[in-house]
C-alpha cells in the first residue's frame, strides 16, 4: 500500500484535506497560497492525489480557457469530472462527488516529476466556490474595504477601487474567476467576508476575515445620493454580480436563494458618486466573463 500525508489548505474558512503520496514531493508554490495552509485536523473536503496514465479524450463539458491552459467540466450521475489540459496535454483528472466533499484528482506522470502544488488553480477556486454556495454564501465580483468601524465594506463591481487597495504594483495571472473576487458567507449569524489566494481586491487591513457591515455599488452621477435597497433590488443586485459558470442551472438555482436570504440580513446601498476616479489600468483583464462566467440578472 502506498504511503500517503495529510496536507491542509483553508480557503474561506473550508478547509480541504489534500492525501499525496509520499513518492510526490510536492511543495506549496510561489505567492500567497502558503499563506492558507493549515493543520488538516477536521478537513470539510477530502481529495486523494494519484499518479496515472491521463487519456486525452473531450469530457463532454464546458470547457474554459485560461491562457495555454483548458479547463474542463462535465456533470456526471454520481457528481463531477474535471480535467485540466496544458497545450493539448492533459496533466490533471478529477473526480468529485456531487457536493464536492471528497474526490480524487489524478497527475500525468510528466506532472508527478516537478514538485507543483496538485490542487492548482482552478481546482482550489472550483471547489471553494460550489462549497460556499452550499454553505449559504456567494462569490462576488468587487473589493472589500476598511470600514470607518474598522469592519468590512463591500463595493460591488469596483475594478478601479481595487487599485487604490493595494500598496504594491501587481502582476495579472491567469485564473477563473479574476481578481475582484470577494467570497462573502454567514457565520453564527454574522455576514462575513473571507479573502482568498487567487484575489487582490481586499484591504490588507482587514486580514484573512472580517465582519461585513455594508454590500453597496457606486454609479456616476450629477448630484451624489445615497439608498438603501428593499430586498428584492438587493437580492438582484447581488446576482448580478455573482461569479458562476452561465451553465449550471443547478448552481444558479441556491445562488438566488443565498442572494435572497443575505438581502433580508445586511444593509445593501446604491450609491451616486460625482467625484473623478482614477484611470484603470488597460491591461488587467476579467477572465471570468471571457471564458463562460456572467453575472445573470435574475427574476424573482
Amino acid at each position: 500500500m502506498t504511503r500517503t500525508r495529510l496536507r491542509g489548505l483553508e480557503i474561506a474558512g473550508i478547509q480541504m484535506g489534500i492525501e499525496v503520496p509520499e513518492s510526490y514531493p510536492w511543495t506549496w508554490p510561489e505567492g500567497p497560497m502558503g499563506d492558507f495552509s493549515c493543520p488538516p485536523r477536521e478537513p470539510e473536503v477530502h481529495v486523494g492525489i494519484r499518479v496515472a496514465e491521463l487519456g486525452s479524450g473531450d469530457l463532454g463539458g464546458d470547457r474554459y480557457g485560461m491562457g495555454a491552459w483548458t479547463f474542463e467540466v462535465a456533470r456526471q450521475a454520481e457528481g463531477w469530472l474535471l480535467g485540466l489540459s496544458h497545450r493539448g496535454v492533459r496533466e490533471q483528472l478529477a473526480t468529485f462527488d456531487e457536493h464536492f466533499r471528497s474526490g480524487e484528482i489524478l497527475l500525468s506522470p510528466a506532472m508527478a516529476r516537478t514538485p507543483r502544488f496538485p490542487l492548482r488553480t482552478p481546482f482550489d477556486e472550483w471547489i471553494v466556490l460550489h462549497r460556499t454556495v452550499a454553505r449559504g454564501g456567494l462569490c462576488l465580483n468587487g473589493v472589500a474595504r476598511r470600514g470607518a468601524d474598522g469592519q468590512a465594506e463591500v463595493r460591488l463591481g469596483g475594478h478601479v477601487e481595487r487599485h487604490r487597495l493595494q500598496s504594491r504594483w501587481v502582476v495579472p495571472r491567469v485564473s477563473l474567476f479574476g481578481r475582484d473576487t470577494v467570497l462573502i458567507r454567514e457565520e453564527g449569524g454574522v455576514l462575513r467576508y473571507f479573502s482568498a489566494p487567487w484575489s487582490d481586491a481586499m484591504d490588507s487591513r482587514l486580514g484573512s476575515s472580517s465582519a461585513v457591515t455594508e454590500l453597496n455599488v457606486v454609479e456616476e452621477t450629477i448630484q451624489p445620493f445615497r439608498e438603501s435597497l428593499d430586498p428584492d433590488d438587493a437580492a438582484d443586485l447581488l446576482v448580478a454580480h455573482a461569479v458562476l459558470p452561465v451553465s449550471d442551472d443547478e448552481l444558479l438555482d441556491r445562488v438566488l436563494c443565498n442572494a435572497r436570504r443575505i438581502s433580508e440580513r445586511v444593509k445593501i446601498v446604491r450609491c451616486g458618486d460625482t467625484v473623478e476616479r482614477e484611470p484603470s489600468l488597460s491591461w488587467i483583464r476579467r477572465p471570468d466573463l471571457s471564458n463562460g462566467f456572467a453575472r445573470p440578472r435574475p427574476h424573482f
